[in-house]
């Protein structure tokens, strides 16, 4: 065999010249779909850099928003640091920040309409973010520093669509193809991509607007936010104070699986939601959920089922303060003394 034989046979050929040296791939043949990618990163530093960072005490000004920029900046110049990356016309570039007691979190979106996608791009950018945040703050902290930099979803081209989740779509549509692979009268069934960036659990005041930029699209007819707030009574007894406790990965596991259910049941619908974890006081936004669709019918409607349905099912505890001391919501018996 020679080796040009070998190379067209490998998982790589495309990546490989018939020398087997690294190419740009020819995506002229491919047909141009829209494509959008979200990469999300995390800044680890300490808890009172982030308070300095939280409270807009930091030397050199503003860090959030020239991250921001830096970021957007560099999703557009990803061909210029990766060598085989193509060109690309991005038309959207979005990079979100998530103050957290030990720093910031990092997502970053990239949409095209284009013949490859946008993973380096999203990823550059969620890279790039992190960097300038490290480099804004490296005078008072040069301990940060930057984790877990990767790929989170990937929309559009010939794979369709994956999500960084153990029930992703990715393994669905495999899941899918190969339960009807010998049966071609059934059609193929469609599949709902969840974006894992959409939804939060967080515990500082949560960012309304940051929710619906997450499911804005220029396509939407409709978009509506529904919000739980702490009230200052609840089931006859006054409330002071309200207590949420969580584990992240089941809570976020579960806000993800009940998007997947609502968004097979209406499909073209976006969903996004940030709940918040620690103490609250009273007034203040417990939950902000968004929905998106052509129709404020579709919206409203997968939006009322997306907060009723994490109401009933997210494994988040409640305790509420008031004038008789703490109560576990729906634990009467476990009266917490103290």
């Amino acid at each position: 065999m020679t080796q040009h034989d070998s190379n067209e046979h490998h998982p790589l050929s495309t990546h490989l010249d018939p020398r087997g040296q690294a190419r740009m791939v020819d995506v002229g043949d491919k047909e141009i779909t829209a494509r959008r990618a979200t990469a999300t990163a995390r800044v680890r530093m300490s808890e009172a850099t982030a308070s300095a960072l939280r409270d807009g005490e930091t030397p050199k000004g503003d860090v959030l928003a020239t991250a921001r920029i830096a970021g957007i900046q560099a999703a557009k110049r990803t061909p210029d640091l990766i060598p085989l990356c193509h060109a690309i016309a991005l038309t959207k570039v979005r990079v979100e920040f998530e103050l957290v007691p030990d720093g910031v979190l990092v997502t970053a979106t990239a949409e095209a309409r284009d013949r490859t996608g946008v993973e380096m791009e999203a990823l550059t950018a969620a890279t790039v973010a992190s960097l300038t945040i490290y480099d804004m703050l490296k005078g008072v902290d040069r301990a940060m520093s930057i984790e877990a930099v990767r790929l989170e979803e990937k929309a559009g081209g010939r794979s369709g669509h994956w999500v960084r989740d153990d029930l992703s779509a990715h393994d669905h549509h495999h899941h899918h193809e190969h339960a009807h692979a010998h049966d071609h009268s059934k059609p193929a069934r469609e599949v709902f991509a969840v974006d894992p960036a959409a939804f939060v659990l967080c515990r500082t005041p949560i960012d309304a607007a940051a929710v619906r930029a997450r499911i804005e699209d220029s396509t939407v007819g409709a978009i509506c936010l529904f919000y739980g707030v702490v009230r200052d009574h609840n089931d006859g007894r006054p409330v002071t104070l309200l207590e949420y406790e969580a584990y992240d990965s089941m809570v976020l596991s579960e806000m993800r699986r009940i998007a997947a259910e609502i968004q097979q049941a209406y499909p073209g619908v976006r969903l996004a939601a940030t709940h918040r974890a620690g103490s609250l006081s009273v007034g203040e936004d417990a939950i902000v959920c968004a929905a998106s669709a052509a129709h404020r019918g579709e919206a409203f409607e997968a939006g009322k089922r997306l907060i009723d349905e994490i109401k009933a099912r997210v494994p988040i505890w409640k305790r509420e303060h008031g004038p008789d001391g703490p109560y576990w919501v729906g634990w009467e018996d476990a009266r917490c003394v103290g």
